[in-house]
């Protein structure tokens, strides 16, 4: 069992204008994508302010979680890919602060990852994820990078859901997807069930707690957003998400594979913006970036003491 902390670390007072009330009308013109455009120039000092506006100490160490694996190729995974086979970690992090703890993406259950599986039996571990659960009811606020059942199930079909609602901060675009078209039905959120929820709109950056930043990267999934946290020690860390499955797709700003995109229903014009900019971040200014399914790159760096591998 994971002890709940005692301080509330997280956004003591945003402007009430950024929480909705989540009972709107819906429409399907809401998802069409929108005109994608490179990354300003300056987003990176703009998130790097966003981060110090909120008081507070910093985050100390980031932990991480696999609850299952799924088995692809790397020709599934990016353009020109070889046969060779690539594990997809399904994933949830876990940022430590002094006096509490901040979980990104949420794990799953069983029954959502079999939906990965395509038909095959491929691995899952109940018992990880049972931690991951205790970790969402003891953190003091739960983020997700999108509003696929991989990231977002842990929450929506938790035991702990009436628990997990209020400290669980979605999207606009998330709650819209989510409503009228969820990747599989059972992660499906009603308006109603939606009010239970913080629900946030912004235009590119929204801080959220000391050196934890959201921003908006629509193309994957509509409600995607990269997640910015930056350490006390100075590390900075970038979680993509899905916007790229392997590091190789940021490093050689590839995208994945055309039938992948299709079945996906993704943006590649949005997309390789947002790679185009990763990878500029990574390479000049030596930001960490994490991208959610990377199993070899994940086990690289808990080997490298930039990711811890148990939650606490």
């Amino acid at each position: 069992m994971i002890a709940k902390p005692s301080l509330c670390l997280l956004i003591p007072a945003l402007a009430s204008s950024l929480f909705l009330n989540a009972a709107f009308a819906v429409d399907t013109d809401d998802l069409i994508p929108r005109e994608s455009e490179p990354y300003a120039e300056d987003l990176l000092q703009r998130v790097r302010a966003a981060a110090a506006s909120i008081p507070g100490a910093r985050a100390t160490a980031i932990n991480f979680a696999k609850v299952a694996e799924s088995h692809r190729t790397y020709a599934a995974v990016i353009e020109g890919g070889s046969d060779e086979p690539f594990v997809s970690a399904r994933t949830a992090f876990q940022v430590e602060f002094p006096d509490g703890t901040v979980m990104l993406d949420s794990g799953m259950d069983e029954a959502v990852h079999r939906f990965y599986g395509f038909g095959r039996e491929e691995p899952y571990w109940p018992e990880i994820n049972d931690t991951v659960q205790e970790a969402l009811r003891a953190a003091r606020l739960i983020l997700v990078t999108h509003e696929h059942g991989d990231h977002v199930a842990g929450v929506l079909r938790s035991g702990y859901r009436d628990e997990l609602a209020p400290k669980t901060i979605l999207t606009k675009d998330q709650v819209r997807s989510l409503n009228i078209a969820p990747q599989l039905p059972e992660i499906t959120l009603t308006p109603a069930d939606a009010r239970n929820y913080i629900v946030v709109d912004y235009e590119d950056v929204l801080p959220v707690a000391p050196g934890i930043v959201l921003i908006k990267s629509p193309g994957h999934t509509h409600g995607h957003q990269m997640i910015y946290v930056t350490l006390a020690s100075g590390s900075e860390y970038l979680f993509i998400g899905d916007i790229g499955w392997s590091l190789d797709n940021i490093t050689g700003l590839k995208l994945r594979p055309a039938a992948t995109i299709a079945r996906v229903k993704e943006d590649p014009q949005a997309l390789m913006h947002q790679m185009t900019w990763i990878k500029q971040v990574m390479d000049d200014d030596g930001l960490i970036v994490v991208p959610s399914h990377d199993d070899v790159l994940l086990t690289r760096y808990v080997a490298d003491g930039l990711l811890g591998d148990e939650l606490r």
